[in-house]
């Protein structure tokens, strides 16, 4: 079974563990709830279903009950928390604590430090304008944001990014240089929950510039398609593909006049189509 830091989902945990116990003994519903001290012996499916939440207390008993301890459980926690949570403001504040917890425990020093930095879209925004300026002190870098951020966040942000080598103090006083030149999550722990709050964040901020940005500053577009699992999978690979132009496009620039944030998206807008209602497809030749 995966470490409890790869996972985004206490209840897919949870769940992950019921499965890896029945696997090897004659583990069920029944005798995981009991070992909990639940009385419903359905209770625990109910809760990796979504249909059910579990409170403090149940979250300590459950832990216990599949033998988390120490780091492990209190990462459980924070879990639930997340999950929880109502308000993007509570959902920070538990990957805040998550980044506090990785940081104290024996995950590689990479993902603690990948961790921290995408916990906020200030790390990304101040990584590129800071290596692009002659003048890149706090001041002026809140100053250029588009999203406004005060001073002290922008001196906090270029601390963390030298401190961690995300960027280096040039020779000439008040500019920097990129230190790691590409920044990947990887396959690392925690990494799906950590950058799909960075996506959160960032769709909020691109939600924004709708209302406070001028048409011919941003390119919004949307396209609907109807496709296969196959024809999924194949543009999947052509915006990965895409992706790396873009890089090397901007890498051949000179200067950096602008910082942009490039969103690229795919998601359902249906559910799977049901296989004995489907047409098929006609050319527009036909």
């Amino acid at each position: 079974m995966k470490s409890i830091y790869e996972y985004k989902d206490y209840r897919r945990y949870i769940s992950d563990y019921y499965n890896e116990q029945k696997k090897f003994t004659g583990f069920s519903w029944r005798a995981f709830a009991k070992a909990a001290g639940f009385g419903s012996p359905i209770f625990l499916k109910l809760v990796c279903d979504g249909k059910n939440g579990l409170s403090k207390g149940a979250q300590r008993a459950v832990a216990k009950a599949m033998g988390l301890e120490g780091y492990d459980a209190d990462y459980f926690y924070l879990l639930a928390d997340y999950a929880h949570a109502k308000t993007p403001e509570q959902k920070q504040k538990a990957l805040d604590k998550m980044a506090e917890l990785l940081a104290n425990n024996s995950v590689s020093v990479l993902e603690k430090e990948l961790f921290q930095y995408y916990s906020t879209w200030v790390h990304s925004a101040i990584r590129e304008m800071a290596a692009s300026l002659t003048d890149a002190s706090p001041e002026t870098l809140a100053k250029l944001c588009q999203c406004v951020i005060t001073p002290e966040s922008a001196r906090e942000s270029l601390k963390f990014l030298t401190r961690k080598r995300f960027l280096r103090k040039s020779t000439l006083k008040g500019q920097y240089v990129q230190g790691k030149k590409n920044i990947s999550t990887g396959k690392l722990a925690a990494s799906a929950l950590m950058v799909r709050n960075l996506h959160r964040q960032m769709g909020i901020l691109a939600l924004e510039t709708l209302d406070n940005v001028p048409v011919s500053e941003r390119n919004f577009s949307t396209i609907t398609l109807g496709l296969t699992e196959k024809s999924y999978e194949t543009i999947v690979e052509e915006l990965a593909n895409f992706r790396k132009r873009l890089v090397a496009i901007a890498a051949h620039d000179p200067q950096t006049e602008r910082v942009y944030e490039i969103n690229l998206q795919l998601f359902p807008l249906s559910k799977r189509l049901p296989a004995e209602n489907l047409k098929i497809r006609k050319k527009e030749s036909d």
